[in-house]
């Protein structure tokens, strides 16, 4: 047998023969110890797993790959955890079957712990090219800088008797615009009559706090006064209609199905004497939350409108009535109490400064009442369908109160951090379901709007809202500008995705949504936005300050065209843009060099001003109201183009708040501080027909003296117009003290004779002309008549400092600051 026969025989036998006729044998590759990348370059490898020190080397570590049959015997053996730690393969093919069981020898575990390391250095080199790839600083050479943005704040009074205001209050932002305080200092020092309109105001708000404290004296809050207070039927009937159909579609506090089954039971039942005081209370309170929501020309109390005060006199009776009750016993009716009585008290302007305990506390009272956390976590048979969904509506509107109570003055929630798990309330109108109903019915989709829509789509946002409200009022959180930027796109994105309703009645809830948005974009761009002009950078938020704006006050202009006044009553939205505009724009505008102050006029001749230095010895001179800030001219800024359009826009936007914040002064009675403020920040910046680039230089336009005089008086005239509407409009025109301040005003009425004709640009439409006083005008179109107004206080110079002290105290350097002083009367009491 020839060699060749017998090889041929000894394969068929073998045992790697499949055992068909004519088949090979199956060769039995070797398994490759070396990485492939280093075999197929025939270079020598180290083999150590999961990268070889070559690889490592030459930078090829993604192309390191080993055969898979070894990290299979590795993962059989001592070598390679399950985890997938490192191991060296050199002695696999060897060692492997030998010594499988054995411990690893310090050698393998020294291979291990030098390959997990390289692979350490790897993944830390791979992580921070990923970083720098992803950086777009890369692009520019560098990391843009953030501006030293101080915190803004305001802080007075002194012992225990302090204030606090925190940055997303609107006083914080009076309290940072130290270029106003240069200017009403000027403007105070042109004409001394508006010494004269500080003290009658302050004389009204006496005679009515002395009237007050005596009503408070007689009122003990017991059933037969709540009951003597209650209106006639036919008042109550159209003031419940008009709360319905204005209130009710925001935050939900009553059930209309069942309000209106027992509002039938209720006044069927008083000639048989049937009591229900409680139910008297929330009728009480329906008609002060509408009572100044009718547009009309009220007439004025003192400094208040007479609508006003029936609405301050109803909460006083109901809020006495309230504190007799026990709070052992929650029920419905007792939350609806504290919900009615806070609303009433927001739309009314009454008790603001309370405003944020107040809701503090009932949060709290719902936290207690466990309205937080799922209803249905409660026993069965402990909480009906009706219950259910009663308290997740009340927990929403308990919750939409407190935050923006803290919005407004700056102070943290009590909801931050906090944890909760109610469901949001179903989106179905009242006539769903009832107080026998045994299940709530499936919500209705959300393009379907009903009385519940708005609370829905509230509850989606409140952690959105709560976060930024905490980062916009901590003093160590500092939000950098791509921050900023981050959170903004999320804000327009989520206005983007509010629902269209076209359902008449939303109106409001839409309105609402949108605004408890937007006002976030004002408050996080507005420090920015005075950057504008050294960094074009933030040229984004100048735009985005004025879109906002422009959208708030858009809103707020419809509202108020179609008679509906509860949201310009209940926020302060007008005033927040106000100021923020003029902030904004006379940042963005250019400037003239420092004015000499004016000194002080004589008083006019006949007059009964005494000198001032003697008349007004006990106020603060005018060269301390505003030390170390000089007033500088405001000129709208030649270029570039955006800037100068955008300032146009600011000015404008800024006029339209201060028309719409004067509606609600004059419906409401009470924020005159505000508006002289408003009024004052209108006449320090140029009027926005001067937008176009002027054909002389700034250098000639500012030579003129009379610019600083004119923009002054346009301010003074502003305030001054709608003291004598005030004035005109008193209840009782026999009054003496107020026929007195009458006689007073109109002899310092703006004129023609108070404005002297001026050369400086704009005089000629700043100026008053001829006949247009508005004391004759009020006085011919408004039927006067009714009861007189109370007496009592004299005009008094004693208290000129009203609440507070100067602002001495102050930790910001707020020397001087006049405001809190001047108008003490005002900011004490009510804002």
């Amino acid at each position: 047998m020839s060699t060749r026969s017998a090889e041929a025989e000894s394969r068929e036998g073998s045992p790697d023969r499949d055992g068909s006729p004519g088949a090979k044998r199956a060769s039995k590759k070797r398994k490759v110890l070396s990485c492939y990348a280093c075999r197929n370059r025939k270079m020598k490898c180290d083999r150590v797993y999961p990268i070889c020190s070559r690889c490592q080397k030459t930078g090829r570590a993604d192309q390191c790959t080993y055969d898979p049959r070894l990290l299979d015997d590795l993962t059989n053996s001592n070598g390679l955890h399950a985890d997938g730690h490192n191991a060296d393969f050199a002695g696999v093919e060897n060692g492997t079957q030998e010594h499988a069981g054995v411990p690893t020898s310090l050698d393998a575990l020294q291979w291990k712990s030098r390959a997990q390391e390289r692979r350490i250095e790897e993944l830390e080199r791979r992580l921070a090219s990923k970083e720098h790839d992803s950086d777009p600083s890369r692009y520019k050479g560098y990391q843009p800088t953030e501006p030293d943005q101080k915190e803004e704040m305001m802080f007075r009074g002194k012992g225990f008797k302090t204030q606090f205001h925190g940055s997303t209050s609107v006083m914080s932002t009076i309290a940072q615009y130290r270029e106003l305080q240069a200017f009403t200092r000027e403007a105070l020092s042109v004409d001394h009559s508006i010494m004269r309109v500080r003290i009658d105001f302050k004389t009204f708000r006496d005679r009515r706090k002395a009237a007050l404290k005596e009503i408070g004296a007689r009122t003990h809050g017991t059933d037969e006064e709540v009951f003597a207070a209650l209106p006639e039927r036919n008042v109550v009937d159209l003031q419940a209609a008009l709360y319905f159909r204005t209130c009710e579609t925001t935050y939900r506090i009553l059930h209309e199905p069942s309000f209106w089954k027992e509002y039938h039971t209720f006044w069927d039942g008083r000639p048989s004497g049937a009591a229900q005081p409680g139910f008297a209370v929330i009728l009480i309170l329906l008609v002060a939350c509408t009572q100044c929501l009718t547009p009309k020309d009220d007439v004025f109390l003192g400094d208040t409108t007479a609508d006003r005060q029936t609405a301050s006199d109803l909460i006083e009776i109901c809020d006495a009535w309230i504190m007799r009750q026990s709070r052992k016993r929650l029920t419905l009716q007792f939350f609806q109490l504290h919900c009615l009585s806070l609303l009433a008290k927001r739309v009314n302007c009454v008790k603001l400064k309370q405003d944020w305990i107040t809701s503090g506390d009932l949060v709290r009272l719902a936290l207690a009442a466990g309205m937080h956390r799922d209803p249905s976590l409660l026993s069965t048979g402990k909480i009906s369908a009706f219950e259910t969904e009663m308290k997740k509506r009340l927990w929403v509107t308990v919750m939409e109160f407190e935050i923006q109570s803290s919005i407004e003055t700056g102070l943290p929630s009590s909801l931050t951090a906090l944890y909760w798990d109610t469901a949001d309330p179903a989106n179905l109108p009242d006539e769903a379901f009832s107080t026998e109903s045994q299940e709530v019915p499936a919500s209705r989709p959300a393009d379907h709007f009903t009385s519940a829509s708005y609370l829905r789509f509230s509850r989606s946002s409140v952690p959105f809202r709560l976060h930024l409200m905490q980062l916009l009022n901590d003093p160590s959180e500092k939000l950098t500008y791509s921050e900023v930027l981050h959170y903004d796109a999320q804000i327009h994105e989520m206005v983007a995705a509010l629902p269209k309703w076209d359902d008449p009645r939303a109106l409001i809830p839409s309105a609402l949504l949108e605004l408890q948005l937007r006002q976030f974009l004002l408050l996080m761009h507005k420090s920015y936005a005075k950057l504008a002009p050294h960094n074009d950078r933030y040229l984004t938020s100048f735009s985005t300050c004025i879109n906002a704006a422009g959208s708030i006050m858009a809103i707020q202009e419809e509202l108020l065209s179609k008679g509906i006044l509860l949201l310009n009553h209940s926020r302060n939205d007008a005033i927040r843009v106000g100021l923020i505009m003029s902030q904004i724009a006379y940042h963005n505008c250019a400037r003239s060099g420092p004015i000499q102050a004016m000194a002080p006029p004589p008083p006019p001749k006949g007059s009964q001003f005494a000198d001032p230095q003697t008349h007004f010895a006990d106020l603060p001179s005018v060269k301390t109201w505003a030390p170390g800030v000089e007033v500088s001219l405001a000129i709208m800024p030649q270029r570039p183009f955006l800037i100068r359009t955008l300032c146009a826009s600011a000015i404008e936007l800024l006029e339209l708040a201060g028309q719409i914040y004067e509606s609600k002064v004059m419906r409401v009675g009470t924020g005159y501080m505000e508006f002289w403020l408003l009024c004052a920040a209108m006449g320090m910046l140029p009027p926005p027909s001067s937008s176009k680039p002027p054909a002389t230089s700034i250098a000639h336009i500012t030579t003129a003296s009379d610019d600083i005089q004119v923009r002054c008086r346009k301010t003074l005239d502003r305030f001054q117009s709608l003291s004598f509407r005030v004035l005109a409009l008193q209840k009782d025109q026999d009054n003496s003290f107020a026929t007195s301040l009458r006689t007073t005003m109109a002899s310092a009425s703006p004129s023609e004779v108070r404005t002297p004709s001026s050369t400086g640009a704009g005089a000629a439409a700043l100026r008053v002309g001829p006949g247009s006083n508005p004391l004759a005008n009020n006085l011919s179109q408004t039927a006067l008549s009714g009861m007189a107004t109370a007496h009592g206080l004299e005009p008094d110079l004693k208290d000129m400092n009203g609440t507070f002290d100067n602002l001495q105290d102050m930790q910001v350097d707020m020397g001087g600051w006049n405001f809190p002083d001047f108008w003490a009367f005002d900011l004490a009491g009510e804002f």
